[in-house]
């Protein structure tokens, strides 16, 4: 119960101390870049030569398969081109993000020791504006992709123009993948960041888990292929379905839909749900609980 009282408190911390958020923030955005030739251009430029490279390798290079020849050949469908560039857009993005966020939020209470020292100074704002840098850099990138997804549904397909109208409705379901992304990497890199003051060893095994992480992850396959390469093997493709980024990547995928008939994925957003609010509850918990031991061990 303390543990849930402790996250209902947090909204209320970040908005007394919201002028601190946004400093942190700025001054991280702008390290960044300080001292760049092209400067405040890199965070467009940097999502932008990542969903152009990603979709020429993956569409052009590789061919992934991420549809059957029958989908492929159905009257009006995408090229595989652009579909490959959507499958892969919809998921690198919050995978990098999640990623970037938990590598910086893992050290960051030790890196800044001399604030912990402060007593008056709300640690927990740490994790929370590494967080918000790295979803600021992705938030960037589909600013980028989403007028791009529109010129596609728009202009590409043969189908009637009223089938590529009601895809693009989905769009409106963008916040819900988002903030429920924000409570899971938060409340996950709180847990990490707060683990990592007693046990330096945990900001050398995230890269790590990082890397397996990922191939656990349908950032780059869909699940039904990987269900249909691996029969031998049935537990590889019900450890994906385990994996919280299964079903976040759903979410994401379920607002960009290229196929007529697809469905916005509830029932992963149900189980998302109860897995970034439980997430950022216990790392929350923890984190005010062990705070007051930060000052001795940094």
């Amino acid at each position: 119960m303390s543990f849930l009282l402790s996250a209902f408190r947090f909204p209320a911390v970040a908005r007394r101390h919201i002028d601190i958020v946004r400093a942190f923030v700025r001054r991280d955005i702008a390290s960044r870049y300080e001292g760049s030739l092209l400067g405040r251009l890199w965070p467009l430029l940097h999502p932008a030569l990542l969903l152009a490279v990603y979709g020429l390798v993956f569409s052009r290079m590789l061919k992934v398969p991420l549809r059957t020849a029958e989908e492929a050949a159905r009257a009006g469908a995408i090229p595989d081109a652009w579909v490959t560039t959507i499958f892969m857009a919809s998921g690198i993005l919050p995978w990098i993000c999640t990623i970037d966020a938990l590598n910086r939020c893992t050290p960051v209470v030790v890196e800044n020791n001399n604030l912990i020292k402060k007593v008056a100074f709300p640690s927990e704002l740490l994790p929370t504006y590494t967080t918000l840098v790295s979803f600021f850099q992705m938030l960037l990138g589909f600013a980028l992709f989403v007028p791009l997804y529109v010129l596609v549904m728009l202009l590409v397909p043969a189908t009637p123009l009223g089938e590529n109208t009601a895809m693009l409705r989905s769009l409106v379901w963008l916040p819900l993948p988002l903030v429920l992304q924000w409570l899971f990497v938060t409340g996950l890199g709180m847990l990490l960041g707060a683990a990592n003051v007693f046990l330096r060893d945990v900001s050398q095994v995230i890269p790590l888990a990082s890397l397996v992480w990922m191939f656990f992850t349908p950032v780059f396959y869909r699940i039904e292929m990987i269900a249909q390469q691996t029969q031998e093997v049935p537990w590889v493709a019900e450890a994906i379905r385990w994996n919280p980024l299964f079903h976040l990547l759903a979410l994401w995928r379920g607002c960009f839909p290229y196929e007529s008939g697809a469905t916005f994925p509830w029932d992963s957003a149900a189980i998302f749900a109860l897995i970034a609010c439980g997430t950022f509850v216990v790392g929350h918990g923890c984190f005010q609980r062990w705070k007051g031991y930060f000052a001795d061990e940094v």
